[in-house]
């Protein structure tokens, strides 16, 4: 399925094609892909352009019970947001992405990273400022033409991207990166903040 409507709210390929071909390389046994396609995602088929977004948090939703099954939701979804993360840079336009982005300094490039989640779909939004102590705030959040689209969906989960940020940042920066911290959200996570504080 594609994008059917200019304001449907889309998840493109190359996201489901770094959590499911790669942060899942390796557990996609029968039962994996069973849930994986009861999900809404057909494996035995090539990934097509985009898919509708309950699609991809219901994949998500999956993953994060097979790849984390003992740990709690938020803890499996932070954990696959990290994994999708690492499979992003194994995608076409993820090697692409990183590559450029490990040239500039970090804060551009972390600033210049989010704002590049939207080639990974088409309803998002992003802004990063650089506070004046030297710490990077993140603001995400639902472009206001998908609103009507999402329904009762919830359009960010806070968990997954924080985790997907965390990595992201030490791939760019190196595994001493501080990671985010979740400091503000909306109750229907129509938007999230996330700030970066360096170290002391």
């Amino acid at each position: 399925m594609s994008a059917t409507s200019q304001n449907e709210p889309v998840i493109f390929s190359q996201l489901l094609e770094a959590l499911v071909m790669h942060a899942m390389r390796g557990k996609l046994d029968p039962d994996a892909v069973r849930r994986i396609e009861a999900a809404g995602l057909d494996l035995s088929r090539p990934l097509l352009v985009a898919y509708p977004l309950s699609v991809w948090y219901d994949v998500v939703q999956a993953c994060a019970q097979l790849l984390y099954p003992e740990q709690p939701r938020n803890e499996a979804l932070y954990a696959t947001g990290r994994k999708t993360a690492d499979g992003y840079v194994h995608t076409t336009i993820g090697k692409a992405l990183f590559s450029g982005l490990r040239k500039l300094g970090w804060q551009r490039a972390l600033g210049q990273m989010a704002r590049s989640l939207r080639t990974g779909c088409n309803f998002l939004a992003s802004q990063a400022h650089e506070l004046p102590n030297g710490d990077l705030e993140i603001v995400l959040e639902i472009l206001p033409e998908f609103l009507p689209a999402l329904g009762g969906h919830p359009g960010i989960d806070p968990s997954f991207m924080r985790g997907f940020l965390d990595a992201s940042a030490e791939l760019i920066r190196g595994p001493n990166s501080p990671r985010f911290a979740l400091t503000a959200t909306e109750p229907d996570a129509r938007r999230a903040t996330f700030l970066l504080r360096e170290k002391s």
